[in-house]
């Protein structure tokens, strides 16, 4: 009995000196909480870290709410739930899109932006079903993008339904050793590089999201253009839409096999939708397509004409949201038509999914146009 407490004694010791070595070289700050009883998943508050690509090298720093917006109204009128696009990947936090409308709109209008990178209508649910019973706002904001299909099938693992309502399902060593003790050792420099060891074995990615500020990969900064260069203009997927993006878009190509996400994602806009309407807060809507949408031929290359009509038609993400949108006279905004005539080429980084400065902008504009013509 004394030798075990011994040895248990010196592996916490030599594990808490590991843990101390390897924090000191770790390049990663971690911005994600690994599991949180009412969010699931959310960004811890005050947190700084390097976003860096050879596209971009910004900033983040998350507020009060674990959100990335420096004095957020207290009494917003306005609520965006969204992902990696409204938490603005690959921009300053003044080029986001949501601070380029909140400097346009007055104090009654305000937008206070929740995104989280990774979010999907069913992690937006439950967020929603938090942030309500701390703000009244008059409207909400959904923010959808073509990834969030896939995204969908693989995040119901993380949830389960108690009476019928969608609650995170908690890991059984949280309810073994606790919240705090289950996130510090996911958390913890030893566990992500034994992660990454073994996904590497496997010839996985595990790739670092956000890097401390003394820790940033010297990167040299390509402009639009080179980038352009480097990595080729907006162009089709054709046969790639199976593998590229891991098959996220493979919906574009065959509809059916899909229609259990995409009546998994109405279900959740249903659950949001009412939610909302018991609180007499109404419901927004923002749709973003994969910028391959806008290519030449569309996504699959298949379009003999660009005729913003033939592609719509074509996208059964954008076909599912407007039957939703329709039935529920909800105000939803697609950027699959907003964008047609903007040269979208140059609003989407060449390589990177996202949005660029000049995408955030053109949109923010856009949305705060809407928003001043609410009553």
């Amino acid at each position: 009995m004394k030798k075990t407490a011994i040895y248990t004694t010196l592996f916490i010791f030599y594990a808490l000196v590991l843990e101390f070595v390897l924090t000191l070289f770790d390049p990663e700050v971690v911005f994600v909480k690994s599991f949180d009883r009412n969010l699931l998943f959310s960004m811890y508050p005050n947190r700084t870290g390097i976003v860096v690509s050879e596209e971009y090298k910004v900033k983040v720093t998350t507020n009060q709410y674990g959100s990335r917006q420096t004095n957020p109204s207290s009494r917003p009128n306005v609520i965006l739930f969204g992902d990696s696009f409204s938490e603005g990947w690959g921009v300053e936090e003044n080029e986001m899109f949501s601070q380029i409308a909140n400097q346009i709109l007055g104090p009654e209008n305000q937008i206070l932006n929740l995104g989280v990178h990774g979010s999907n209508p069913a992690l937006m649910y439950l967020h929603l079903k938090h942030y309500l019973s701390l703000f009244q706002p008059k409207i909400v904001y959904i923010q959808i993008f073509d990834n969030d299909l896939d995204d969908l099938g693989k995040f119901e693992t993380f949830l389960e339904r108690i009476e019928n309502e969608i609650q995170p399902k908690v890991p059984l060593a949280v309810r073994i050793f606790g919240e705090t003790v289950y996130n510090v050792f996911k958390e913890s420099s030893t566990f992500r590089l034994a992660r990454r060891i073994i996904k590497k074995s496997k010839g996985q990615i595990d790739p670092i999201l956000y890097y401390k500020e003394n820790k940033v990969p010297d990167l040299a900064l390509l402009s639009h253009e080179d980038s352009l260069r480097k990595f080729g203009r907006l162009s089709p997927l054709q046969n790639e839409i199976e593998t590229k993006y891991n098959g996220q878009f493979a919906f574009y190509r065959d509809a059916e096999h899909w229609q259990n996400l995409l009546k998994t994602e109405t279900d959740y806009l249903e659950k949001m939708f009412a939610l909302l309407n018991q609180k007499n807060i109404k419901m927004g809507i923002i749709y973003i397509p994969a910028k391959e949408f806008f290519a030449e031929g569309g996504i699959l290359g298949n379009q003999k004409k660009r005729e913003l009509n033939r592609f719509v038609l074509a996208n059964p993400h954008h076909m599912n949201l407007k039957s939703f949108c329709d039935t529920k006279k909800v105000d939803c905004m697609f950027v699959s038509e907003l964008f047609w005539d903007q040269n979208p080429e140059n609003l989407y980084f060449p390589f990177d999914a996202h949005w660029n400065r000049q995408g955030n902008k053109v949109f923010g504009e856009i949305l705060a146009k809407q928003l001043e013509k609410l009553p």
